[in-house]
């Protein structure tokens, strides 16, 4: 182990570009990613929807579904920004 003191890099991740484009388009769908399982895509959906991951938060700011395209179970999730209530907001 050691220490190394140096500037920490920035925290940008997929899903926080994701998010901020998303907050550019205020009500706008938009298809986010791919996935092998319904299973998947609906709880990415569902974790968006409620806040779960950070950079969707408060939860009820996005809107997200997902959506089975082709016939080997492949689904899409697609999500939008809706903004925060002004009860979240509080």
């Amino acid at each position: 182990m050691h220490a190394r003191f140096e500037p920490m890099p920035d925290h940008d991740s997929d899903t926080r570009r994701t998010a901020a484009a998303l907050r550019d388009r205020c009500g706008v769908w938009a298809h986010i990613s791919d996935h092998t399982s319904k299973g998947q895509a609906a709880n990415l959906a569902y974790r968006i929807r409620h806040g779960k991951l950070v950079d969707f938060r408060p939860a009820g700011a996005f809107e997200a579904t997902s959506r089975k395209v082709g016939k080997e179970g492949e689904s899409q999730v697609w999500a939008r920004y809706v903004g925060a209530s002004s009860a979240q907001e509080l």
